[in-house]
C-alpha cells in the first residue's frame, strides 16, 4: 500500500521519454515568476545513451491519448459539495472526494448519482482502498441539521465558551499565582537589603562585603522587577484576550443564520471548511463526529455578514478545536 502509484505519479511516467531512450534537461528551474513545482513546461529532450524499453511509435499514441484528456476537468471544485475533503474515509482517514454513478430504471431511463468516496480509491485504486461511496444529498442535509442544533444548544454554547476560554483562564490564573510568589521573594530582598546596612553600621561586615552584597542584592531586585513586568504583561494580554460570551453566542447565531440561508455555494463550501476541521463516518456509513474549530478567520467571515461583536470584545480569536460527537444521530442510507 505504502508503494501504491497515484495518477499524477502514472502521468509523469507515461509522460517521461526516457522509456524511448531520450533523456531531459532543464527539468525543473529557478523562475521569477510562481511556477507549480518550478516544472518547466519545455525542457530540452536529446538522445541518450541508454536503449529505449518501449517502442516511439506506441509512446507517440500515448502522448496523443493524454492531450485528448487535457483540459477537461475530472472533478468539480465549486461549493456544490462542500463536504469534500473534511469527510473523511473510515477505513484510511483520507479526504472524500466526488465520485459518479450511471443507473439504468426498470423503464429504462438513466439516473446520474453523485457519492462523496475515498480520495485514495479514486486516485489509487481498489489496491489501496475502497470506495465507502455516501450519497451527497443525504450526507449534505444531515450534516446541515447537525450543525443547526448544536449552534443552538444552550449545553454547547456553554461547552465552547469554557473550551475557547479554558487556555487563556489557565495562563491568566498560573501568573496571578506567579506574581504572588514574586511580591513574597520582593520582600525577602528588601529585609536582606535592610539587614545588610544593619550588619556594615554596627560594623559586623567590612565595606567591601557590604559593597559585594548590596550589588548582588540590587541585581537580584532588578531580576525580579523585571519578572513582576512580564508577568503583569502576561495577566493583561490573557484577560484581553478572553472572549466574552454574548460575543460567541452572536458569532453562533450568525453561523446558525447564514448556513441555510440563499447564498452563492461557492462561500457555503469556505463558511463550513471554516468551522470543520474534519466529518468522520463509521463503517456502516454514519456520519459518527463533527470536529469544529473556531478561529479568526471565521469570526471576521461572520461580522462580514453583519455579525457585529459587543462593545470592547477583542478582535482576536484564538484557534480552538472542539470535538461534538454525534454517535446516537445515524445517517439514513437507501
Amino acid at each position: 500500500m505504502d508503494n501504491a502509484f497515484s495518477v499524477a505519479q502514472i502521468k509523469s511516467i507515461l509522460t517521461n521519454p526516457v522509456y524511448i531512450g531520450k533523456v531531459r534537461y532543464d527539468v525543473r528551474r529557478d523562475w521569477n515568476e510562481k511556477r507549480r513545482n518550478n516544472i518547466n513546461p519545455n525542457p530540452i529532450v536529446a538522445d541518450g545513451k541508454h536503449e529505449a524499453i518501449i517502442p516511439e511509435e506506441l509512446w507517440e499514441q500515448v502522448q496523443f491519448m493524454i492531450s485528448q484528456k487535457n483540459g477537461k476537468p475530472a472533478r468539480i471544485y465549486d461549493g456544490e459539495y462542500p463536504l469534500t475533503g473534511i469527510l473523511k474515509c473510515p477505513q484510511c482517514g483520507a479526504g472524500m472526494v466526488i465520485s459518479r454513478t450511471t443507473n439504468r430504471n426498470k423503464d429504462g431511463s438513466k439516473q446520474k448519482l453523485t457519492y462523496y468516496a475515498c480520495g485514495n480509491w479514486k486516485n489509487k485504486g481498489t489496491t489501496v482502498c475502497h470506495s465507502n461511496m455516501v450519497r451527497v444529498e443525504k450526507a449534505n442535509t444531515f450534516v446541515y441539521n447537525q450543525l443547526d442544533k448544536l449552534l443552538s444548544d444552550e449545553k454547547f454554547f456553554k461547552e465552547v465558551v469554557g473550551r475557547v476560554n479554558r487556555e487563556h483562564r489557565i495562563l491568566k490564573e498560573n501568573a496571578i499565582k506567579e506574581r504572588g510568589v514574586q511580591e513574597k521573594n520582593l520582600e525577602k530582598i528588601k529585609v536582606r537589603q535592610q539587614r545588610n546596612h544593619e550588619l556594615y553600621e554596627d560594623s559586623e561586615i567590612s565595606r567591601e562585603e557590604f559593597l559585594t552584597r548590596r550589588e548582588e542584592l540590587n541585581r537580584q531586585l532588578c531580576e525580579l522587577r523585571e519578572k513582576q513586568t512580564e508577568t503583569s504583561m502576561v495577566i493583561l494580554e490573557e484577560g484581553k484576550k478572553e472572549i466574552p460570551k454574548e460575543t460567541i453566542r452572536e458569532i453562533l447565531k450568525n453561523f446558525s443564520r447564514i448556513l441555510p440561508s440563499d447564498i452563492d455555494r461557492t462561500i457555503r463550501k469556505r463558511l463550513l471548511h471554516l468551522l470543520i476541521s474534519e466529518i468522520t463516518i463509521d463503517q456502516h456509513r454514519n456520519i459518527d463526529s463533527i470536529k469544529l474549530k473556531l478561529s479568526d478567520e471565521l469570526i471576521q467571515f461572520l461580522q462580514g455578514y453583519g455579525g457585529t461583536p459587543p462593545d470592547g470584545a477583542p478582535s482576536v480569536f484564538m484557534f480552538r478545536e472542539l470535538g461534538i460527537k454525534t454517535m446516537d444521530l445515524e445517517l439514513v442510507l437507501s
